[in-house]
């Protein structure tokens, strides 16, 4: 008769594999890189202000910013230098790659008049409210 080994906490797995179904939807490095960085949005009487925390950016061309109404999209690289080609890495917890990540701000905003600043890994954006919105209005057909 063959012995089978008790592992008491068996009957969970279905469960913990649900749930990191859930908290982890996608798996790729862009879905798992919206939680990497910690954002802060605060609102005035005239500015939407966004503090990002995104420590490893070097290059002014690897951060690009995009507003669309009241949506901020962060997105871009960070980039890790290997120059030494016989280093080893036995432990890594620092991100490194692309990112992405879309906000929904609690005005809408106008992108002229933003002001950007990245400065010791901190992205502060201070965006203008836009007073008056384009009024749109849809026709309705009646027959």
């Amino acid at each position: 008769m063959a012995l089978v080994p008790y592992e008491p906490f068996r009957m969970f797995e279905p469960i913990w594999e649900e749930m990191d179904r859930h908290f982890h939807p996608g798996r790729g490095e862009e879905a798992l890189s919206k939680w990497l960085y910690r954002v802060d949005v605060e609102e005035t009487v005239e500015n939407v202000i966004v503090t990002a925390e995104i420590p490893g950016i070097e290059n002014k061309e690897d951060l690009h910013l995009e507003i669309d109404e009241n949506k901020l999209t962060i997105h871009g690289e960070i980039k890790r230098n290997t120059t030494e080609t016989e280093r080893f890495s036995h432990h890594s917890e620092r991100f490194f790659g692309r990112f992405n990540r879309t906000i929904t701000l609690p005005a809408v905003v106008k992108a002229d008049g933003a002001h950007a600043a990245y400065k010791n890994g901190v992205l502060e954006l201070t965006l203008l409210k836009d007073r008056h919105p384009a009024a749109r209005s849809i026709e309705v057909d009646f027959h």
